[in-house]
């Protein structure tokens, strides 16, 4: 497995390190002070301070919240030389994991640190003498105790009990408590009892708590937030896998209850399957139900309570919340999810990336027992459908993978079962081969993350009873199937959490965004989950989408609710006024079913200039509008798949004119440098650097008191008693600063030896940090500008996604989804129909990001000067290499002249004030732009074809734009000629 330090990883890490970098560990007194100064400097969605001698962590389910935990162990040694720790987990399933990532990481950490990390396990009273003789009483060992809940929680516990090798009359627990060793609690919504908390707080200790979900009840609640990766942030980033849900269809004969809402009016949502077809409505108190169906005509509501609804025929109808699915039902979701692994198996192959399944069943018996339905189902299924891909015009080394499918005795190997207790039978004694086998595929699916994940093993269905939950997940489990109901407290989100980690290749590679070359449609192309659910669990969308949003601070991208504008600190008044002008704005829409807004407009452009909301919101305007800034991403974090993906028609005349176009500048490219001009580098450098002034870093004297009028602590004095220097501790540590400042900024060390040996050094004996801060900085910005003079493009082919609009034989598709083109459809202001484009424009409805984007589509000219536009559209992700993630122009057009020449013209749309506004890092990107239309042009062999760039800024109008490349491209002629 290849471990990689991730960037929001890292900054989780960072910001525990500046809460605690004035934190006293030996008193402990002083965490609410250091909080309280963290929040003064950086933004955080929540800033509930509790007296609890904690830090909380809310990471995504499937970001690696154990590697990070497992990372700020070795931090806070190196940083504050602290070396005694406790991981608390709420089942053995976890610790088994905690353990296997602890041994995964090993190398890793030895290599970054230096040091190994010794972890002790506590099983029973074997394990409890290494505890003692060791975590206990070598105080200098950097190690880690892994305990479940169930060590501490009763009296009569090992760990509560005295030990005739300690020599004192403490319990073993208590003398663990005496080395203040620091605690991590992993699913702390799983470990909130009072049993466990009344022993777990004699540590009386700094903890930091890590989960996806936190208890709401009082002391347990989310506070002292030290990081905050929510769900919604964590998708929009890349972080996690997209979510596709497939409903298994059955017709029914009475509605199924989806929601209930008991406040006046009262009324109830119904599904209705007929012909396959779902029709989902909400039904006020006293209705009829025939908008469900003709044939409940005569059928109305006349009450609801929170689960039921009451009909007038006297029927009952309650939400479900069991089931158990029939055979029938049973089957057709396994025929599903083979037919969906085969989908996507043998593309996957060819990336190298290994799929795998994973099955919720009801019972161990449908797996284990004598005569087991679903087992013996599956392997029916899986054979039937092997042998139809079998017939395929396959890749030859897929064909060969699927041949190992079974062993030399013609038993079928692609699937195992894992369920609660199975970890005892990898050590028990086997009296078969079958046991041996099943023995083996456990251990495999338990503890040999690597073997699982290799092409070398046939075993890629794994079926279990709800024993992996919290605890045990794979990055390359592709497709879920829920067979049977889970228990309440199981939540669809952690259901669906088990398969949300971003995959790996066979070599142990993460298949990230930036791996893609940031690419989204890669991306999403490879990082989804099917997860299929039985018709039973008609409302698993939205309660998903809901646990989603409730567990978030971040808006979600496609809807607004109540609860969420809640949160961001609005009053009742305050909210109904909002969701009054967004409405009156056309920015969102109500849906009554689920009791939701829908955003169906660009929110933050249209309101930040909004005089009004701001009288309204007052000093919550800013939080209300960060808010709704935009996402990077098109895509629904949560997708029906039952439900088809909006499409736009290419118009067929225009998509042949746009094809020399597209084909043109849509090329796969690599970014090439030449003549990098070191020694010129090391100058700039060394003299930006030698010429900035590093003030002295200053000891002050700050003297506080309490006011009894305004009941606060004060600072009444602030004194500067003397400068630091820290000429002579530089000559010891100067050596290993720099190697750290190379390692974490990829500085090859012999550049580095030579910058360093031509600074300045009284910059850094003022300030060792604000020294290398601003040399990083520095660094960046002229390395940026030395690179730019030296790079180029080369052209390799023809850019894969060109399937996006043309087929392989160059003919243009009938349509694209939308949401490749954008988040939004213009409509007109009845809301109910969509704009009609220019008749030059590509697409047939016009689908856009920003107000600039509709407003460019719907008012740009036909002509400009004596040139014709014959065709323009917005560039359906088309991105550009850049080394600061790729770079996606939003527009093209094609113009041509009366003398027959042909401009391709791209364009970048910002809707800034003026160029000093576009943030810096897009600046950069935009002048890689620049140098890849400028190499693009000069590969081109059809002189009657100029390719040009430009940025356009707000309202500039596209002829001033058009007009500032071609003078542009002229002077760059220019001086090329000279």
């Amino acid at each position: 497995m290849i471990f990689e330090r991730q960037e929001y990883q890292q900054n989780c890490i960072d910001n525990i390190k500046e809460i605690l970098s004035n934190f006293d560990f030996t008193k402990q007194d002083n965490l609410k002070e250091c909080l309280q100064d963290f929040y003064k400097r950086t933004p955080m969605p929540i800033h509930n301070i509790s007296d609890k001698l904690r830090l909380d962590i809310l990471m995504e389910t499937g970001t690696g919240k154990t590697f990070t935990y497992l990372n700020l162990i070795f931090e806070l040694h190196k940083h504050f030389k602290q070396n005694k720790f406790i991981i608390f987990v709420p089942r053995k399933a976890i610790l088994e994991s905690v353990k296997q990532n602890i041994k995964l990481t090993k190398d890793y950490f030895y290599s970054e640190y230096k040091k190994h990390l010794k972890s002790y396990i506590y099983t029973d009273s074997k394990s409890q003498s290494q505890i003692i003789n060791h975590y206990i009483k070598n105080t200098d060992e950097l190690s880690v105790l892994i305990l479940t809940n169930s060590a501490i929680d009763k009296k009569d516990n090992l760990l509560n009990k005295n030990n005739e090798n300690l020599f004192n009359t403490k319990s073993i627990f208590e003398n663990i408590a005496a080395l203040k060793p620091i605690s991590i609690i992993d699913e702390p919504h799983l470990l909130k009892g009072e049993a466990f908390n009344r022993y777990f707080s004699k540590l009386n200790s700094l903890y930091f708590r890590f989960g996806a979900t936190f208890p709401k009840e009082g002391e347990y609640a989310l506070s002292n937030v030290a990081y905050c990766l929510d769900s919604i942030t964590a998708f929009r980033a890349y972080l996690v896998k997209q979510i596709r849900v497939h409903t298994l269809i059955q017709n029914n004969t009475t509605p199924f209850l989806i929601a209930t809402n008991t406040a006046k009016p009262k009324s109830a949502t119904f599904s209705f399957f007929n012909n396959g077809i779902e029709k989902r409505t909400m039904i006020l108190q006293n209705n009829s139900l025939a908008p469900l169906d003709s044939s409940f005509q005569s059928i109305s509501l006349v009450n609801v309570n929170k689960d039921k609804a009451y009909l007038s025929n006297g029927e009952v109808i309650e939400s479900k919340k069991s089931y158990k699915l029939s055979q029938d039902e049973i089957t057709s979701l396994l025929q599903k999810a083979i037919a969906l692994h085969f989908e996507k198996e043998e593309t996957l192959f060819k990336q190298n990336i290994k799929a795998l399944s994973l099955f919720f069943i009801p019972e161990i018996k449908d797996f284990r027992g004598e005569n087991p339905f679903i087992k013996n189902t599956f392997e029916r299924l899986y054979k039937q459908k092997r042998q139809e891909i079998l017939q395929k015009n396959l890749d030859e080394n897929y064909r060969a993978y699927l041949q190992k499918d079974f062993d030399e005795n013609g038993n079928l190997r692609v699937h195992q079962g894992y369920f609660s207790g199975d970890s005892n039978l990898t050590s028990k004694k086997k009296e078969s081969n079958k046991e041996t086998l099943e023995a083996n595929d456990i251990k495999l699916i338990l503890q040999e993350k690597e073997k699982l994940l290799s092409f070398s093993t046939p075993l890629r269905f794994i079926f279990s009873v709800w024993a992996l939950q919290e605890g045990w997940d794979n990055p390359n489990i592709f497709t879920l199937t829920k067979l049977a109901h889970s228990s309440s407290d199981v939540s669809r989100h952690q259901q669906v959490g088990r398969g949300l980690r971003i995959c790996v290749n066979s070599e142990g590679k993460r298949i990230t965004h930036k791996f893609l070359k940031s690419s989204e449609n890669e991306f999403f192309a490879i990082n989804y989950l099917d997860m299929l659910v039985s018709s039973e669990e008609r409302g698993f969308i939205e309660g998903l989408q809901k646990e989603i949003m409730d567990s978030s601070f971040a808006l979600d991208a496609k809807f607004i609710t109540r609860e969420k504008l809640e949160a961001l600190g609005l009053d009742d008044s305050q909210i109904n006024r909002l969701l009054i002008v967004l409405e009156d704005l056309h920015l969102v829409e109500f849906d009554k079913s689920s009791n939701i807004y829908t955003i169906t407009a660009p929110i933050y452009e249209s309101i930040k200039d909004n005089e009004s909301l701001k009288n309204l919101l007052q000093d919550k305007f800013e939080c209300v509008l960060e808010a709704f800034k935009a996402t990077n991403t098109a895509q629904n974090q949560v997708e029906n798949a039952n439900t088809p993906k909006e499409k736009v028609t290419i118009k067929s005349n225009l998509a042949q004119e746009f094809k020399d176009l597209w084909h043109t500048i849509n090329q796969k490219s690599i970014l090439i440098y030449k003549d990098i001009k070191q020694d010129s580098l090391v100058q700039s450098i060394a003299h930006i650097f030698n010429q900035t002034q590093i003030p002295k870093e200053s000891v002050r004297f700050e003297s506080k008191i309490y006011d009894t009028k305004s009941n606060k602590i004060i600072t009444k004095d602030l004194q500067e008693i003397r400068t630091k220097d820290y000429a002579k501790s530089l000559e010891k540590d100067f050596k290993s600063l720099a190697l750290d400042f190379a390692k974490e900024y990829k500085i090859p060390l012999p550049f580095l030896l030579e910058l360093l040996n031509k600074l300045e050094k009284q910059n850094f004996t003022n300030s060792p940090k604000a020294a290398l801060e601003s040399l990083k900085n520095i660094y960046k910005e002229e390395l940026h500008k030395n690179l730019l003079l030296s790079v180029g493009y080369e052209f390799i082919q023809s850019y894969s996604n060109s399937s996006l609009l043309y087929d392989e034989n160059g003919k243009p598709k009938e349509n694209i989804e939308a949401q490749k083109l954008g988040k939004f459809i213009a409509k007109d202001s009845s809301k109910s129909t969509p704009i009609d484009p220019p008749s030059n424009y590509l697409f047939d409805k016009v689908i856009y990001d920003s107000h600039i984007e509709k407003e460019v589509i719907t008012n740009d000219p036909q002509t400009i000067d004596n040139k014709s536009i014959i065709v323009f559209a917005k560039l359906p992700k088309f991105s550009i290499p850049t080394p600061f993630k790729q770079y996606e122009p939003d527009f093209a057009y094609l113009l041509q002249d009366e003398n027959g020449q042909k401009i391709f013209f791209i364009c970048e749309t910002k809707g800034y004030d003026d160029e000093r506004s576009i943030p810096e890092l897009e600046r950069k990107k935009i002048d890689y732009a620049k140098r890849f239309f400028k190499s693009l042009q000069e590969s081109l062999k059809d002189e009657n074809i100029k390719v040009l760039y430009s940025t356009r800024i707000n309202k500039q109008d596209l002829l001033a734009s058009l007009k500032e490349a071609i003078h542009q491209a002229q002077t760059n002629q220019v001086k090329e000629s000279k």
